[in-house]
């Protein structure tokens, strides 16, 4: 085995390049006795881009972890036994850090997952094991959209343990389309009527104030729940704060503007007489720059449950719909944007206030709209 230090900014880093064109690499520190370690912490190959970055980056993190006595908790020593838990606590420790939604991640594996592949060997399972997986829960039953879930988690999980070399010699079995992914219809045809929406905001604000100014706001502005809350949504699950601020809160122009994002386009809403007796009792109360925290001033990642059971009081069975008939929050979006509709605003004009990237989005919402081309044309005289 012939290394070569690498150098420069990536002192501290090796690479052996191999007869097959792949590339190790190795990096170089002291342990908390002193003593010199030679550590392999990846390998590029067709497969799996790993840069002399990773590496460098695998150093920086076990050095720090030294400094601050957090050993690494998983020896990847060849032909080692690792468990599927062993790599979820490590993408977890990543996951906290990085990802808002670290919480529903945990919720899902320790729910669904770890039941199943917990104390499994991560090596020995197959595609069909996650097929098998997959068919288990549409059995339980549940819905395409909580499976796919389950499935994305642990895809995930495992490029995390093989990016940084906790799993080597190992093709991720969901990758590359081994297992498909459940198809899902998002087209919620369901939205509440003006009357159901008035009983609700009834129940809410005399069971859960927080949950009656979160939905009075999505339903009048007609906003994502991750333009309001800052909640990572599905495309965009960086750590910028996308949170509704109150610098986005105009109250002499009487708007509230909702700023570009991954999710959708910039706009400007105008606030009504309901919003707006909201948005002043959460100034009064305000204790930082976001519109609406949770009680411990945080971001509201889910909406409370205080919603659904208000919904099901309003609509007795709604609990057990399917997602596309199914009230829930992402619903006030499209109750939102039907009443629009049938209040007669055209359907650019529908398409600017969802903030919309595209018009095929909005067209869902055209039948809604009170057509005057038939009572004109039916009117046409000579």
């Amino acid at each position: 085995m012939a290394l070569e230090p690498v150098g420069g900014k990536y002192e501290g880093v090796w690479t052996n390049k191999l007869k097959n064109g792949d590339v190790s690499y190795y990096i170089n520190y002291r342990d908390e006795n002193g003593r010199p370690v030679k550590l392999q912490v990846g390998k590029k190959t067709k497969i799996n881009d790993f840069t002399i970055k990773d590496a460098y980056s695998k150093l920086i993190e076990i050095k720090y972890k030294l400094q601050h006595e957090e050993l690494p908790t998983i020896k990847m020593g060849k032909g080692s036994k690792i468990k599927f838990n062993d790599i979820w606590e490590e993408f977890l420790k990543y996951a906290k850090v990085n990802k808002k939604s670290y919480f529903m991640d945990e919720l899902n594996y320790n729910k669904h997952i770890k039941p199943i592949f917990g104390n499994k060997n991560v090596k020995n399972l197959k595609s069909l094991d996650f097929e098998n997986f997959k068919q288990t829960l549409f059995n339980k039953p549940l819905e395409a959209q909580t499976v796919k879930h389950q499935l994305t988690l642990i895809r995930t999980i495992i490029n995390y343990a093989i990016k940084h070399d906790i799993l080597n010699n190992y093709v991720n079995p969901l990758a590359n389309g081994k297992v498909k992914m459940p198809s899902i219809d998002n087209k919620r045809v369901s939205f509440l009527s003006k009357e159901q929406a008035k009983k609700l905001l009834e129940i809410l604000k005399s069971t859960h104030e927080l949950t009656y100014h979160l939905t009075v706001i999505l339903l009048f502005t007609g906003a994502r729940f991750s333009e309001v809350t800052g909640a990572a949504s599905k495309k965009n699950k960086s750590k910028e704060n996308t949170a509704l601020r109150w610098d986005d809160v105009n109250f002499n122009a009487n708007t509230i503007y909702f700023k570009k994002t991954k999710d959708g386009n910039e706009r400007y809403i105008a606030i009504n007489s309901i919003l707006l007796e909201t948005l002043k009792t959460l100034y009064d109360n305000k204790t930082n720059n976001n519109v609406i925290n949770n009680s411990a001033g945080g971001t509201i990642l889910r909406m409370p449950d205080y919603f659904k059971n208000a919904v099901e009081k309003v609509i007795p069975g709604n609990k057990s719909q399917t997602s596309k008939y199914k009230i829930t929050a992402h619903s006030l979006r499209h109750t939102h944007a039907s009443w629009l509709a049938e209040a007669g605003l055209d359907i650019l004009q529908i398409k600017e206030q969802l903030g919309h990237r595209n018009i095929e989005m909005t067209m869902r919402y055209a039948h809604l709209i009170p057509n005057i081309r038939h009572r004109i044309t039916e009117d046409l005289k000579i």
